[in-house]
C-alpha cells in the first residue's frame, strides 16, 4: 500500500468521524479495538464538532511501516474542529488482505 492509498484511507476514516457515522466506521474496522459507542464518546471529548482537516495536512499524515508485518502501517491523523487542530487524534493500523485495505481503529486519543 502506497502513500496515495494511505491518504485515501485516512480521509475516509476522518470523514466518517466528522459525519458522526460511528456505526459505519465500526463496521469498516470490523469492530476491532473500538466500538461505535467508544468512538462517539472519544469524539465528544473534542468539545466542538469535528471538521475535515485543511487540504495541505493530507500531504503530511504520519504513516509508519510496522516492523515484521510487511505491508502494514500505523497511521496517526490529527483531528480538527472549526477553530483549528484539536487535541484529538485517531490512530489506525492499515494493511491489505486479499488486495483490499483492512482498517483497524486503534485509538482516538488526546495529544
Amino acid at each position: 500500500m502506497g502513500p496515495d492509498e494511505l491518504r485515501l484511507v485516512a480521509r475516509h476514516v476522518t470523514r466518517l468521524l466528522v459525519k458522526r457515522r460511528f456505526d459505519e466506521l465500526e463496521e469498516a474496522s470490523n469492530g476491532v479495538r473500538l466500538s461505535a459507542s467508544e468512538m462517539e464518546e472519544a469524539v465528544e471529548d473534542a468539545g466542538r464538532p469535528l471538521v475535515m482537516p485543511p487540504e495541505p495536512s493530507w500531504n503530511t499524515i504520519n504513516a509508519t511501516a510496522i516492523r515484521n508485518w510487511p505491508g502494514a502501517y500505523s497511521v496517526k491523523i490529527d483531528l480538527w474542529t472549526s477553530i483549528g487542530r484539536s487535541d484529538l487524534f485517531v490512530e489506525l493500523t492499515v494493511h491489505t488482505k486479499n488486495g483490499k485495505p483492512v482498517i483497524e481503529v486503534d485509538d482516538i486519543g488526546v495529544r
